[in-house]
């Protein structure tokens, strides 16, 4: 196997000559450039992997940016998204934006100067949208709306949030409260908003009471989800229902224990993702699971092709949730 020493010997030139051949940095006169790449062919000469990507303009590193990556839902899909990267010969590059605008700036950045290769994003985002309507290299987007230049993958959350509707009236409720997602100044739009508009409209419906109850999301402070499903009991003692995302309703199932309520035949409690962490609650909470794989999946195999200048088919690649019984609701 040819090295880099072979290909300087075989064009004459030092190797300091073909580094700054193959890392495109550098003065290389034309003649020398051209000498050196006949060479680099001629030997079937390949770089390393750092080398490779330098000559071809490339970094091999795929930012995955997310508001904290300690959620649940957020550390799955990093993990699978990880695990897919490397199948493809990629390098991970995790990014926490905590909400701060100069985080996600600097990761933008870092994509503009060809740091990373390309982003899949999955936060919040706090700039102005144009910034990445604007920008045309490879962004994928995890149920997020970028604009019409950066595909999105997500679920069907009219599906979803018709699916938890559905179980908990089969279950017999009469008065339920849903967890939304507090509404941002700069929030960027979500096909996740949907599951809320569908589950509220199938219960008025219904003639079901429905509140809403506004929450920040995402966050992994387990006291803030715990003291909220403590007020959620003393403010309103007589809901029979509640819909939210996993660590919400495990908190408000921790709380209904503490204040001796039955589950599910004084409250019943229907979770959104679904995520592993559910699995080690009793009684096992009832869930519309998100396919958070096949996300990961996806949005590799989208990014990968634009990378490589291929043009996506669908501005919006649509998986379907499931619905996982358990045992906090009576549908059967």
């Amino acid at each position: 196997m040819a090295t880099i020493q072979d290909v300087a010997k075989h064009a004459q030139v030092g190797v300091g000559t073909v580094s700054r051949v193959l890392s495109g940095k550098g003065y290389v006169k034309e003649e020398t450039r051209q000498r050196v790449q006949a060479s680099i062919e001629k030997l079937n000469y390949t770089p390393n992997e750092m080398a490779r990507n330098l000559f071809f303009h490339k970094s091999g590193i795929i930012a995955v940016i997310v508001p904290e990556v300690a959620h649940p839902f957020f550390a799955q899909f990093v993990n699978a998204a990880e695990m897919v990267l490397c199948e493809k010969g990629y390098q991970t590059m995790i990014c926490n934006t905590y909400y701060e605008q100069n985080y996600e700036q600097r990761y933008l950045e870092m994509l503009k100067q060809r740091r990373v290769d390309g982003i899949i994003f999955g936060a919040h985002t706090v700039l102005d949208i144009l910034q990445y309507k604007n920008i045309h290299l490879p962004i994928v987007a995890l149920d997020r709306d970028l604009g019409e230049n950066i595909p999105c993958v997500c679920v069907n959350h009219k599906m979803g949030g018709q699916m938890a509707a559905e179980e908990l009236l089969r279950s017999g409720c009469q008065n339920v409260v849903q967890f939304v997602g507090i509404k941002e100044e700069k929030e960027v739009s979500t096909p996740a908003n949907v599951r809320h508009e569908v589950f509220e409209e199938t219960m008025r419906k219904h003639g079901i009471l429905c509140r809403s109850i506004h929450i920040k999301w995402p966050t992994v402070d387990i006291s803030y989800y715990q003291n909220i499903a403590a007020r959620l009991l003393e403010d309103y003692p007589d809901i029979d229902g509640v819909f939210a995302t996993d660590l919400m309703v495990m908190a408000v199932l921790q709380s209904a224990l503490q204040h001796r309520k039955r589950v599910p035949e004084d409250l019943k409690l229907i979770t959104y993702d679904g995520t592993n962490n559910i699995a080690l609650t009793y009684p096992q909470i009832t869930a519309v699971v998100q396919p958070i794989e096949r996300l990961a999946k996806e949005a590799v195999h989208l990014i990968v092709d634009l990378i490589h200048g291929k043009s996506f088919q669908n501005k919006k690649i649509e998986l379907q949730a499931v619905l996982r019984p358990g045992d906090t609701t009576m549908g059967g």
